[in-house]
């Protein structure tokens, strides 16, 4: 009988622990939860779109500026450097190119008399100077050439037949297959990229190129100082078809139909006059800080929440890049500051990945993926925002093999933040998406990737634009998702029937 007694006095105090450390969690918790702050959240964003940071170029000063900026707070709040030689930083070198001013963009109309009416377009709303584009100008007859794309493995090549030495080329972004969740479309995947298919253009003798882009910056353009680039919206391209007898949709949506190219000779003739500076002698980096893990085993595991600190810098007028993506970054701090007072021990460790380069060609990624600080297998996840401060709801995307992950994100929600919510499953594969995130990097590296966003946006979005200014951002969504992401990851840190593959 004494025995009896004995141990039902040892498992009633060991059941008074259990409720006595599960109310001790909840309360620190719920502390920091409390902590994170639209206000505070607020102050981080004006400075990161402030003039000291001029739009955070990769590879400019004022870069390595914001990326000093953020290490500093990390190190404010004793998260620990996880960079090259004790310090927060992985660095690499990027030459860059500054865009002195604004340039111009011209149609020129042969008159019968022998005089030329021209037309000028304005800044920034139907063109933007190319932010790689070598310096000078170029008056010549406009080619339009498709995709860009000379693809012999595929059977496709829009310059097939088509002399553009010393001319103009015109051409659209992406290449003529269009699903990028068919696994054909990764034969694809490299003509997608800009720097591709500007070298493309200087291959075949091209001295202009005109990029349908919607007349937005676009600094992830290779660089090369023998052809002068500018981005075009509607109205000039609309200008350029005039009397034609056809339209670029028209020609895009036969190319996609048949997987022939429809390039011609356009007979506009066009004026592209750039000022740009080339420093070849830019660098930049990655900046990492990490909560080690307190178990012995799992703190050799890792979650990977990061998001791009660069923004596409100054062409002709700042673009500050507050949604794009001062949001993501500032959504990690606020969370990341949490989980470093909270006084909650995790058992695996979290990282804070600071990427420097997604706006130039996802470089930051590139540089982690190649020289990763963990092994990928003893990799949890890499969750990436990008763009996530304009909307009323939430989403959270995770590769169909490891969906369990979503339900961390779904209670912390359910339990906390109470926003709709939208989540999704999607067969992994190489890539979950068109080439142009950080996530699809290490998703095509083999790491499970995941993704936070917004959804409902109601404010206008100003995508690689003068207008992306703090003002442009929903900061109270923000704020509840850094509330998301801190009780998610603080969850999945000690979750110790997680597997890292």
């Amino acid at each position: 009988m004494k025995l009896i007694k004995y141990l039902f006095v040892v498992l009633l105090l060991s059941a008074s622990q259990v409720i006595l450390s599960q109310d001790d969690f909840e309360t620190k918790l719920l502390s920091q939860f409390h902590s994170i702050t639209s206000e505070e959240m607020m102050i981080w964003v004006n400075k990161l779109c402030s003039p000291e940071f001029n739009g955070r170029l990769t590879g400019t000063s004022e870069y390595l500026a914001s990326a000093e900026w953020v290490a500093g707070k990390l190190k404010e709040w004793d998260i620990k450097p996880a960079g090259e030689n004790g310090s927060y930083f992985q660095w690499f070198n990027f030459p860059y190119t500054d865009v002195n001013d604004i340039g111009s963009l011209t149609l020129n109309l042969p008159q019968t008399d022998g005089s030329v009416i021209r037309k000028n377009y304005t800044f920034p709303d139907e063109y933007y100077p190319g932010m790689n584009s070598g310096n000078g100008e170029i008056t010549a007859e406009v080619v339009f050439v498709g995709y860009g794309v000379s693809a012999p493995e595929l059977n496709y090549d829009d310059y097939k037949g088509m002399d553009v030495k010393g001319k103009i080329v015109l051409m659209n972004r992406d290449v003529p297959y269009t699903d990028p969740r068919n696994p054909e479309y990764k034969k694809w995947v490299g003509y997608c990229y800009h720097q591709y298919k500007l070298q493309n253009a200087v291959r075949h003798g091209a001295a202009g190129m005109l990029y349908i882009d919607g007349a937005s910056a676009n600094p992830n353009i290779s660089y090369d100082p023998s052809i002068i680039v500018c981005g075009i919206g509607p109205q000039p391209l609309a200008d350029i078809f005039a009397g034609l007898k056809t339209t670029n949709k028209e020609l895009l949506d036969k190319i996609i139909k048949t997987f022939k190219p429809a390039s011609f000779n356009t007979g506009k003739s066009i004026t592209i006059k750039a000022n740009t500076t080339r420093h070849p002698e830019g660098k930049a980096c990655n900046v990492i800080g990490i909560i080690e893990g307190s178990d012995p085993v799992l703190k050799n595991e890792v979650i990977i929440i990061g998001g791009h600190l660069d923004a596409v810098g100054k062409a002709g007028k700042v673009v500050n890049g507050a949604l794009d993506n001062a949001s993501g970054i500032v959504d990690i701090m606020g969370s990341a500051k949490a989980m470093a007072q909270s006084g909650i021990q995790l058992k695996r460790s979290v990282m804070f990945l600071f990427l420097g380069g997604e706006e130039i060609g996802l470089l930051g990624s590139k540089v982690y993926t190649e020289k990763p600080l963990f092994a990928k297998e003893k990799t949890i996840t890499f969750i990436n925002l990008d763009m996530v401060g304009n909307g009323t709801g939430l989403s959270v995307s995770a590769g169909s093999t490891y969906k369990e992950l979503l339900t961390f994100f779904e209670q912390a929600n359910t339990k906390y933040i109470h926003r709709t919510m939208r989540t999704s499953a999607p067969v992994p594969g190489e890539f979950y998406g068109r080439p142009r995130s950080d996530g699809v990097v290490f998703s095509m590296a083999g790491y499970r990737t995941m993704s936070i966003g917004t959804t409902d946006g109601y404010k206008k979005v100003y995508y690689h634009l003068p207008g992306d200014d703090p003002d442009a951002i929903t900061i109270d969504i923000m704020e509840d998702v850094a509330k998301m992401i801190y009780v998610a990851l603080t969850n999945i840190a000690n979750d110790p029937s997680l597997n890292s593959r």
